[in-house]
């Protein structure tokens, strides 16, 4: 009897083990079952990263690898550029044909080579002897040509060849070797230094003596790029670049494929991508990719989600080829085996069994206080939303849209009491509207309780309150959810904007009213300035009608002395006396308006009596400076609305900018004024025939404190344009076509209700 007592102890306990497993709930199972997984990702991870740490010694072994190809490649090309430029510089006969020699041996050690070339420069007048001397080595025509690219770096489609038009200098492409320079052979003849692929390039390596191009697409898709090494003049070359772009009298251009050149062992090609990313500080060139690696193995399809991918990134040291060689390879599974991966998940499945059993035997306990849990959850929850929007209305409602509750500020807002609001359907309590609204919106309230997310109150959304009156407010509508997650209603939060939107609205013109007034007085002193620099001209303007004031005095004078006077002569000499005097008046009254300070004053202007009047102004200085003016006035020009003085300041501005342009211009200047009306808008054009505006400065001479004068402000022509935009108009400038520069001033006509005043006949 003794001896089977054990086993029935033994077999009881089995049993009551196993039922207290199964009184386990769905969530202790799923944690220890979480436990299990946890543990074995661990395990797993740990076997991983012993994979990684190989692979990661390996990918460095391979990039120092394929580092030391690459640049042993690029000395490769590197020494055949060294070896064409002592070929050029010996000047003995036969040079072409010791390239072609050279090229053809190195293309069978260097797949990288496309070809290889001597490419001179040409002057403009060696141009023709240059082109008949190539088309008899040829023996077909040559001319010196451009092509205009599209979005391609290629020279392929034949229709967007054209003949370069005249330039200083040339660098045609003359040679190519090896093979290339058969009849059916396009590039022949592209003028290397204007070309707008090659171009930067080729002006870079004259100045620098190396430089490389951007990728270009070689015959059959292959991507390649142009070196190009500058032979000069002088074995010492001047180290200022203008006069050592001087100096040059051709350029080695050597193309290479990319592939060849970015290449790896063989064992390792498919695992590994390789790329030229631009050096750093290097700008104006793109990143060069090669082919990736094969996906041929569908297996490692989560090795390449999962794992990160290796990147190195090392310099090739090349002066000529301003990139880094950067290599890539995705991490993968190689030493997980099928055997491996399950001996991991019997270890993982101990501290999973053993969670399971502590978690059934905390399982009733914790059921008995869930529920408590969940009432004081509900209530916490409550509270903590009312104390976060306590500063703003707040209503709370239930899942069917009733209210719940209302803090004292949305009592005052909603002008209810709560007593009335409660218990509720929420729409009955808050009326919402919505101002200017093209299209139905969707009710707070019930959006949130749809999306379970919280909902914004739209920005021209307002409250209608019970007295009819209307309030702009703010606010958004917040779900509610208990310990389960379980939506239990939602939380209505709202704001008064129009204090707000009052006290925004009085900065903001506020401010307006300033910038208004600071930009008169800046206009008011540019033309105070613009006076003092036209003192010289004005005085000798004024100089005039006083010394014919004078003159005529004096000859009334002796008329009068004479005993036979005759009074006809001394009337006209009085009356141009007169004339003479109210035109020095008129000259002073104008002064004296172009520099008054007052408000601007729109009105009907006649746009070319303002040019005149700008025109009288500088007279002197139009005629110091030897400026031949050339006028193009349309006929029946319609009245423009503007401020007079403020539209011939503009107009002053741009024909004295213009007097400075052609200072240096021989034998004279071209003052070119021109109008014309455009539909319903009226254009004055004033052109010049001096230096011109450089390109890269053209897009900035409207800002502020930009001048292009070694002692300008740089507020001119940014008053002119704020000027021109108060009256509705446009100022624009560009360099014209033949030299100097060209502004147009585009206004609105004056509409004809404007134009004509009420009760005149038509």
């Amino acid at each position: 009897m003794s001896d089977a007592l054990p086993p029935r102890r033994g077999l009881s306990a089995i049993h009551k083990h196993l039922r207290q497993l199964r009184q386990a709930s769905p969530r202790s199972r799923l944690a220890a079952a979480l436990a299990g997984l946890l543990a074995f990702i661990l395990l797993l991870i740990y076997t991983i990263a012993l994979d990684i740490h190989a692979q990661r010694q390996a990918f460095q072994q391979t990039a120092q690898q394929a580092l030391q190809l690459t640049r042993q490649r690029l000395q490769q090309s590197q020494s055949l550029q060294d070896d064409a430029s002592d070929i050029i510089r010996s000047g003995q006969p036969g040079r072409h044909g010791h390239i072609r020699a050279l090229a053809r041996e190195a293309r069978l050690a260097q797949p990288q080579l496309y070809y290889i070339g001597y490419q001179p420069l040409v002057r403009a007048r060696e141009r023709g002897n240059y082109e008949a001397q190539m088309s008899h080595m040829l023996g077909r025509r040559y001319q010196i040509r451009d092509y205009l690219h599209d979005q391609t770096n290629s020279w392929t489609r034949s229709g967007r060849w054209q003949i370069a038009p005249p330039r200083p200098r040339y660098l045609p492409l003359s040679m190519a070797e090896p093979g290339l320079a058969s009849p059916d052979w396009q590039e022949i003849g592209l003028d290397l230094l204007h070309d707008s692929v090659l171009g930067p390039a080729a002006q870079q390596a004259l100045a620098q003596h190396y430089a490389a191009s951007p990728v270009l697409r070689l015959r059959g898709g292959e991507a390649g790029v142009a070196l190009f090494q500058t032979l000069y003049r002088h074995e010492t070359p001047s180290p200022i670049p203008m006069i050592r772009s001087e100096q040059a009298i051709g350029v080695i251009m050597q193309i290479i494929y990319l592939k060849p050149l970015l290449t790896l062992p063989p064992a390792q090609e498919g695992r590994y991508a390789l790329a030229l990313i631009p050096r750093a500080g290097e700008t104006g060139n793109d990143p060069i990719r090669i082919d990736g690696p094969r996906q041929t193995d569908d297996g490692q399809w989560l090795a390449r989600w999962l794992l990160p991918a290796l990147k190195t990134r090392l310099p090739l040291q090349n002066s000529a080829l301003p990139y880094d060689l950067a290599i890539r390879r995705q991490l993968q599974f190689d030493r997980l085996a099928p055997a491996e991966v399950l001996l991991l998940a019997l270890f993982a499945a101990v501290p999973a069994y053993l969670l399971l059993i502590i978690l059934s035997l905390l399982e009733t306990h914790r059921q008995s206080q869930e529920r408590a849990r969940d009432e004081l959850f509900r209530e916490r929850e409550y509270a903590m939303v009312a104390l976060r929007s306590i500063d703003d209305a707040v209503i709370s409602i239930d899942v069917r849209a009733v209210v719940q509750y209302l803090n004292p500020a949305a009592e005052t807002l909603l002008g209810v009491d709560s007593a009335h609001a409660l218990q509720q359907p929420v729409h009955q309590v808050v009326d919402l509207h919505y101002e200017f609204s093209r299209q139905a919106m969707e009710d707070p309230v019930a959006a949130t309780l749809s999306s379970r997310q919280m909902t914004r109150l739209a920005q021209n959304c307002y409250l209608k309150r019970r007295n009819g009156e209307r309030l702009l407010i703010e606010g958004s509508a917040s779900p509610l959810f208990n310990r389960g997650g379980e939506l239990i209603g939602a939380v209505l939060a709202l704001r008064d904007t129009a204090p707000i939107r009052r006290r925004m609205l009085a900065a903001l013109e506020a401010s307006e009213s300033r910038l208004r007034q600071h930009e008169q007085e800046l206009a008011r002193v540019a033309r105070i300035n613009t006076m003092g620099e036209m003192a010289s001209g004005i005085a000798h303007e004024l100089n005039q009608p006083l010394s014919a004031i004078m003159s005529y005095c004096q000859a009334g004078l002796t008329l009068l002395d004479d005993e036979d006077c005759d009074p006809q002569l001394l009337r006209r000499a009085l009356t141009s006396s007169v004339n003479q005097a109210d035109r020095a008046g008129q000259i002073i009254h104008r002064l004296r308006e172009f520099v008054v300070k007052k408000n601007p004053q729109l009105s009907p202007v006649p746009l070319h009596q303002s040019v005149h009047n700008a025109l009288g102004l500088l007279d002197y200085e139009l005629q110091t400076h030897q400026v031949h003016i050339e006028h193009d006035f349309s006929s029946d020009l319609p009245l423009v609305y503007a401020d007079s003085i403020q539209l011939e300041q503009v107009i002053l501005n741009l024909i004295r900018n213009a007097i400075d342009a052609m200072e240096h211009t021989h034998p004279w200047g071209r003052l070119r004024i021109a109008t014309r009306q455009q539909g319903q808008r009226v254009e004055l054009t004033i052109a010049d025939n001096g230096s011109g505006i450089d390109e890269d400065k053209l897009d900035r001479i409207f800002d502020p404190f930009f001048s292009t004068k070694p002692s300008g402000l740089g507020l001119g022509l940014a008053i002119c344009q704020s000027t021109i935009e108060a009256f509705g108009g446009k100022l624009s400038a560009r360099n014209r076509s033949v030299c100097g520069a060209e502004f147009t001033i585009d206004l609105p006509c004056m509409p004809q209700c404007m134009a004509q005043p009420a009760g005149a006949e038509a």
